[in-house]
């Protein structure tokens, strides 16, 4: 499995668009605007694209980002954290991975592609953040029609996946990267999640536990 890295504004402002009107996990991302624009001016395409041109783009800001993250990547290391945590493989040649400046990453499974947050500092954290999102991806792949057949709506389903990202710690510890923080709103869970882990450390087994935690 390989990561194609892609600086594409256009993309970028679809996200900070859809992002000032987006609601999850108890998380207004509108409070995320910087205090240079409002959200008036981000809905205003042209003027958005010159606000983004001047701050990130003409100064090779995200460029610059993007050719950092390609020389510190392991995609082959990550691949392998990953498939043996979970017990799963991952079907993709290629994952896309858009570069936003906003901080909100979506991503599509079935496309294959997640966004990446722009960072100018503590960049280990971006990597972390590939963890936490290529987990997601395993998690959909062969996890989420398990959690409807063990009767959990798609909203739990949602805050049992992000949840999920605690058992990454140990992971990320032994490569030298920021840990995995989770939603304010989830700690409990993840508390619980890590000590069941503790207990079942085969993916399939333990998930068969945590379907029937009170969440």
């Amino acid at each position: 499995m390989k990561f194609e890295l892609i600086e594409d504004i256009e993309r970028d402002i679809r996200n900070w668009q859809k992002s000032i009107v987006a609601k999850s996990y108890g998380v207004n991302w509108k409070k995320f605007l910087p205090p240079d624009i409002s959200a008036k001016r981000v809905r205003d395409k042209e003027y958005l694209r010159n606000y983004l041109e001047k701050k990130f783009y003409r100064s090779g800001k995200v460029s610059e980002f993007k050719h950092w993250m390609k020389d510190n990547l392991n995609a082959s290391q990550i691949k392998e954290d990953l498939e043996q945590l979970m017990g799963k493989k991952f079907p993709f040649r290629t994952v896309k991975i858009f570069i936003t400046t906003f901080h909100r990453a979506p991503y599509n499974v079935e496309q294959s592609f997640f966004y990446l947050i722009w960072r100018d500092s503590n960049r280990k954290k971006a990597i972390t953040n590939i963890y936490h999102e290529l987990m997601h991806f395993l998690f959909h792949l062969y996890y989420w029609n398990k959690c409807k057949k063990a009767g959990l709506s798609d909203v739990k389903i949602h805050i049992l996946k992000e949840s999920l990202t605690v058992l990454l710690n140990p992971i990320l510890e032994k490569r030298k990267l920021l840990l995995d923080a989770g939603y304010a709103s989830h700690q409990e869970i993840r508390t619980r999640l890590k000590k069941l882990w503790r207990k079942e450390k085969n993916f399939d087994l333990f998930l068969d536990k945590a379907v029937k935690l009170e969440f």
